[in-house]
């Protein structure tokens, strides 16, 4: 069980930059990624589409065989996260709950501010996720929907970026915040220019993921143990774009191998009789 690979999925190419932050935190451990680069991006379709791909996507990761699944994704993580470990004997884990619990770390008296897909800001889980640990937190979200295609063109360093991100900071009470989410797994790519506009500090949600990853594995006693680096097989559902070299080069992921997954092999998976364990 220990020797399994850790399986994450995103929409896209977004949630390596979560790969990264498990690849620096949990180097021993191999990792399967599935990007359903066919069907990106997740955050302007339904909840019940999401909630389709990404239990579509687990069931492929369990059949293919890991230990755990984390879903690198803000909207399914918003959406799916419960359908997806109701189906699936695997433990199940997203990005909403370890990056609001950062926030509230890093959190004074003002508001959190959160900038996300429109998906992920109209599902409101983020505000509910800090709520829950703290009723009493104020919590403003702006969807910022520019912001993807603007890395996935290669367009980080471009003058006209930090005008788009000031289109969106603006006329909005993000200014009034003293934490801000980056309530997508491509922001952090970002971040520099972000927290520039911003002026303030940004919560850096992939290494909060890996952590709590980190915790997880020790709970359960299914750490690697290997003294060898992990390995990194990236499944694609879509022949491998110049998004893949760009973001992977940005952040410096050690992928082993790529591949194409089709999207006939992410057969619709069955529901999990109601004896079977909670994940």
């Amino acid at each position: 069980m220990n020797s399994l690979p850790i399986g994450v999925f995103d929409s896209g190419i977004g949630g390596l930059t979560v790969v990264n932050a498990i690849q620096e935190h949990l180097p021993n451990e191999d990792i399967v990624y599935v990007g359903d680069t066919a069907r990106v991006p997740y955050g302007s379709r339904s909840p019940g589409t999401v909630t389709e791909y990404a239990t579509q996507i687990a069931a492929h990761l369990e059949h293919i065989g890991v230990k755990e699944i984390l879903i690198a994704c803000n909207t399914a993580s918003a959406v799916a996260l419960e359908a997806v470990a109701a189906r699936t004997s695997l433990p199940v884990s997203g990005v909403i709950t370890p990056g609001a619990e950062a926030a509230l770390e890093l959190s004074g008296s003002a508001p959190i501010g959160v900038i996300a897909t429109r998906a992920t800001i109209t599902s409101d889980a983020y505000r509910s996720a800090i709520q829950r640990l703290n009723p009493a937190a104020e919590v403003v979200s702006v969807a910022t929907p520019l912001l993807v295609p603007l890395i996935e063109e290669d367009c980080i360093d471009k003058p006209f970026t930090a005008d788009i991100l000031q289109h969106y900071f603006e006329p909005t009470r993000l200014h009034a915040c003293d934490t801000l989410i980056l309530g997508c797994t491509h922001y952090p790519l970002l971040a520099d220019q972000i927290a520039r506009v911003f002026g303030k500090p940004v919560v850096d949600t992939p290494t909060a993921t890996a952590l709590t990853l980190a915790k997880s594995l020790d709970q359960r006693n299914t750490r690697n143990e290997s003294d060898g680096a992990g390995s990194l097989s990236v499944l694609l559902t879509d022949d491998a774009d110049r998004s893949l070299g760009i973001v992977s080069r940005r952040l410096g992921v050690r992928i082993t191998e790529t591949s194409k997954v089709d999207l006939s092999e992410l057969a619709a998976p069955e529901t999990r009789p109601p004896d079977s364990p909670s994940a």
